[in-house]
């Protein structure tokens, strides 16, 4: 089984496809990553392999008006 720190959990995109954002985000709990090929963010708890947290960026329910 893959790690979680070095495998997209959306589409399982890995090696130079997985960014780690340490230099980035900082948390006292968790490592952040995200996927080249798919845009994916997720977080990992620190001194662990798994589980992947998905990250969702913005307001997904957000929907556009017509002009």
């Amino acid at each position: 089984m893959s790690s979680a720190r070095t495998t997209c959990p959306e589409c399982s995109g890995s090696g130079p496809n997985v960014v780690d954002l340490a230099d980035l985000l900082y948390s006292p709990r968790f490592d952040y990553f995200r996927c080249r090929a798919c845009g994916c963010w997720w977080m990992v708890p620190k001194d662990a392999d798994e589980p992947a947290t998905r990250i969702v960026l913005g307001n997904p329910l957000a929907v556009k008006q017509a002009s």
